[in-house]
């Protein structure tokens, strides 16, 4: 079950990432960060009463869920939607999901995991795939090579909140209860992110960027909810590579619906297909 579950988590954040990136047309990553994890929080909190107990946010193990929404979705959510505004979809999602690699690293300090040549071998792919994504460029934008340092710090993000969520739901299994106080921790860090960045002013929504936002934050809910529930029955090891097949799907669908604004050359495939293989490797064994 937890398998289905992380794909299914993989199949909705590969959706956000490309509704995300028309509604940056006529936007930006601030405001669109704001608008999704306000979604997400709103959609949460009128599922909880329903069907968690409130005295179960008591619990000392929600210190690691706040912990964990710090780091994501908020500051990794921004720096995805960042990194996709300045590299691009194609380019920056298969970055920020190597994810894995970085977890299973946290995972040898937090948990005990042990490393074997396949973790190595995995690590050596993930590399060369950022290589590869690094020195490609499309004919519809212009990007700078620094910019791909907010990928880099999604991934980091990303995978300190796996791990601090694990630790959360090895005390309380409550994955609902675990998604509504990381997206409503989120939801406050995100607002200071905006107002450091210019606070309302720098507000940018149109009609059209605001509906591609609310499908997001839709779409993040599915996949924040898949992710947790996966974790919560299934191991580190086995849910982050299989939600870190985001790429894949994510390139797919770029090609199918973002023809008019990215370009997926052979190379973007090959640099994504060597990130996915690589955090594969690292966490099957």
């Amino acid at each position: 079950m937890s398998v289905y579950l992380a794909i299914q988590a993989a199949f909705f954040f590969s959706v956000a990432h490309i509704v995300i990136r028309r509604g940056l047309v006529t936007s930006n990553a601030s405001t669109g960060t704001i608008l999704s994890i306000v979604i997400s929080a709103v959609v949460l909190w009128v599922l909880a009463p329903f069907m968690v107990p409130l005295s179960s946010f008591k619990t000392p193990a929600v210190w690691y869920f706040i912990v964990a929404g710090v780091f994501a979705p908020a500051t990794g959510r921004y720096f995805t939607f960042l990194g996709i505004e300045r590299v691009g979809v194609a380019r920056s999602v298969p970055i920020s999901n190597t994810a894995p690699m970085f977890s299973s690293i946290m995972a040898v300090v937090l948990v005990g995991e042990k490393w074997t040549p396949q973790n190595i071998l995995g690590t050596s792919l993930v590399i060369l795939g950022i290589v590869v994504l690094s020195y490609t460029r499309t004919t519809h934008s212009n990007w700078r090579k620094i910019d791909l340092m907010y990928p880099i710090l999604a991934a980091l993000s990303f995978a300190l909140s796996s791990n601090l969520r694990k630790l959360g739901l090895l005390m309380v299994n409550l994955p609902l209860m675990a998604a509504v106080v990381s997206a409503t921790t989120a939801l406050f860090v995100a607002l200071v992110i905006h107002q450091v960045q210019g606070g309302w002013r720098a507000f940018t929504l149109s009609r059209s960027s605001f509906g591609w936002f609310m499908a997001a934050g839709l779409a993040h809910t599915a996949a924040l909810l898949s992710a947790f529930h996966a974790l919560s029955i299934g191991k580190i090891v086995i849910v982050d590579p299989l939600v870190g097949g985001t790429p894949v799907l994510t390139l797919v669908l770029t090609t199918v619906f973002l023809r008019d604004l990215e370009a997926v050359t052979l190379r973007v495939v090959a640099g994504a297909v060597t990130t996915v293989v690589g955090s594969v490797l690292i966490m099957t064994v």
